[in-house]
């Protein structure tokens, strides 16, 4: 059996299409880790097809990934988690943490749900006020990986250095997060990857795609040089049909108009958050977190307009999900002082 006598705390990053669950000792070291596809929306659509109830459904997931860390352990673990688990569609809905705020300093209010293995404590999201509302709920965790892998390359560094910057996650829905020191200011999201997706899938221009062997990226740009420059001043929804009017003008191929949709969604997205205002991101200050695909392509827009950006630490969460669990008080102070919780923690079921 596997020797668990510095767990701490089970740490979950459960999002819309996985669970990864990390068994962490008190300073964030990964002592175990799994995942599974059993993300929020198919737990979730699952129970309802079944019958069951939406807490049973999550509960069979947690301890299908972890009650044999809970039955090893010798002291009882809490359990925190974040993502899109505590939205309005996971497990329970825990509430949003109004801006500014600093994740690095402040103990963020959890949400408590009971399990078989105890409770489990969700971690909140944040919201940008304003006409348009802000959401921002898992990607905030990413960020505060990103922050304390800065002030782990210098002991006596301050997390963000006070400096302004811009922290950009792309995906699904691609947030531009706006960081004074590591105090979040404000985001916003482009659904630019769900698009994408939708375009390729189920439009006209989808249809016209041929595969490509590896990234035609003369496409990509080419795109993007569209997106950003005079020809893109229509917006995304004017310039997208070019897609199919150069294929049928015989001026670009299929097996080019992947890359080159993605040009245009990607530099319109780009175009929009680099548009001039107070908050837009000065050369250097943008950190990019996210595959290395995704970030090679935002990088290259970015540079495109002659804005540098670099990559941020990858395998971050598990430390991120470590200390924001300490600041909450779900964790000692390292000499084995319990949690708040410790003492009315329920046993692990058998």
């Amino acid at each position: 059996m596997d020797d668990y006598s510095a767990a701490r705390l089970v740490a979950l990053d459960w999002g819309t299409s996985s669970c990864r669950a990390y068994l962490l000792a008190e300073d964030g070291t990964v002592l175990d880790h799994r995942s599974t596809d059993d993300g929020v929306m198919r737990v979730t659509a699952g129970a309802r097809e079944a019958g069951d109830s939406r807490e049973e459904a999550f509960d069979r997931v947690l301890r299908s990934l972890c009650l044999d860390w809970a039955e090893a352990a010798p002291r009882a673990l809490p359990v925190v988690a974040s993502g899109m688990v505590g939205s309005d569609q996971g497990w329970a809905q825990a509430p949003y943490v109004e801006l500014p705020v600093d994740p690095l300093a402040t103990a963020l209010p959890l949400t408590r749900v009971e399990s078989s293995l105890g409770p489990v404590h969700i971690l909140p999201g944040l919201t940008a006020p304003g006409p348009l509302p802000g959401l921002l709920r898992g990607e905030e965790t990413q960020v505060v990986g990103a922050l304390l892998a800065d002030v782990a390359g210098d002991a006596t560094a301050q997390p963000g250095g006070g400096r302004e910057r811009t922290v950009v996650l792309p995906g699904t829905h691609a947030k531009w997060v706006r960081l004074r020191g590591s105090v979040v200011t404000g985001f916003t999201t482009h659904m630019s990857g769900e698009v994408y997706a939708l375009l390729m899938e189920n439009s006209i221009l989808g249809r016209l795609a041929r595969p490509a062997e590896g990234d035609r990226w003369e496409a990509y740009e080419r795109g993007l040089d569209v997106a950003m420059g005079p020809d893109g001043d229509p917006g995304l929804l004017g310039t997208l049909f070019s897609a199919r009017s150069l294929v049928v003008t015989g001026r670009l191929r299929p097996d080019q108009v992947g890359d080159y949709v993605s040009g245009l969604v990607i530099g319109s997205e780009v175009r929009g958050e680099l548009r001039g205002g107070a908050d837009t991101p000065g050369t250097g200050d943008v950190l990019l977190l996210g595959t290395d695909d995704l970030c090679d392509r935002y990088g290259r827009a970015l540079s495109r307009v002659g804005v540098a950006s670099a990559r941020g630490a990858t395998g971050t969460t598990p430390r991120a999900l470590a200390h924001l669990a300490r600041r909450a008080g779900l964790l000692g102070d390292g000499s084995g002082t319990a949690g708040p919780d410790d003492a009315d923690r329920a046993p692990a079921a058998p």
